[in-house]
């Protein structure tokens, strides 16, 4: 049975067990608001004092949760489960929270067949979001969209990345597309994926893949479907290339070819 550091959002958090232990127990608690139809959380005075946990280490793991997409935080209104996190059932959500595990306790899933799995579904939840995006979904796109360019950090970036492209699954409101594009995110966070990432926040590199996802919520925003479709694949496409790029850079045998 996992144990809590086994768990993909405590990744690299070997050595602070008491942020695992305060994420397992934020984590309990969400259940029991979804249970019982909250969303609002406490504030983090009073999380710290019914979990027996300190203030700076709830803090830390609000932001993890953050980060994973389960909740949002609104300055002046307080934290708030996101939508996705109440629309699947507990028994979808725990098979995609095993295959998780069980592929991060493997050998992993390389970055090339994590890029086919997007290439294969990503293109189809951004045309469902367009046949049905209402304007807070494009609203919620658009400062996506808005917090991405600005992002100065690669954990910044993304985040802001992640918590686009769960926007626009959870635009479709269908619950097994908005589990399994989570499930690719958590695998997203991998150190071979973040190791290609890096390259991918400096400026020349982001300019374009900001017009590649402005298309996108642009043609989701015009509802037009097979428009949204392309574009998603287009970014996709993008995102291969510079993967084979940088996997033939990294090589030991790679030349310098420019491969543009």
């Amino acid at each position: 049975m996992p144990t809590p550091s086994d768990s993909p959002d405590t990744e690299g958090l070997d050595d602070q067990p008491e942020v695992i232990t305060a994420l397992r127990a934020l984590r309990d608690r969400l259940e029991q608001l979804l249970s019982t139809h909250q969303r609002r959380l406490p504030p983090e005075r009073q999380l710290a004092s019914e979990l027996g946990i300190g203030r700076n280490t709830v803090r830390r793991a609000l932001a993890i949760l953050e980060r994973d997409g389960l909740i949002v935080r609104h300055v002046g209104r307080g934290t708030f489960i996101t939508s996705g996190g109440g629309l699947a059932l507990p028994q979808l959500h725990a098979l995609t929270l095993q295959g998780a595990l069980a592929i991060d306790a493997s050998q992993g899933l390389s970055p090339r067949e994590l890029l086919e799995v997007r290439y294969a579904l990503e293109p189809a939840i951004a045309e469902l979001a367009a046949s049905c995006a209402r304007p807070a979904d494009i609203l919620e796109m658009q400062e996506c969209l808005r917090q991405r360019e600005a992002a100065s950090h690669l954990d910044a970036y993304e985040r802001w990345d992640y918590a686009l492209h769960m926007c626009i699954a959870k635009t479709t409101r269908n619950a097994m597309l908005i589990e399994l594009l989570e499930l690719v995110n958590r695998l997203r966070r991998t150190a071979n994926w973040r190791q290609f990432r890096r390259a991918s926040i400096q400026p020349g590199e982001r300019r374009p893949s900001n017009e590649q996802h402005l298309a996108i919520v642009e043609a989701i925003a015009r509802a037009e479907p097979a428009a949204a479709f392309t574009a998603m694949r287009q970014h996709l496409r993008a995102v291969s290339g510079h993967f084979t790029h940088h996997t033939d850079s990294s090589s030991p045998n790679s030349r310098t070819d420019d491969d543009t």
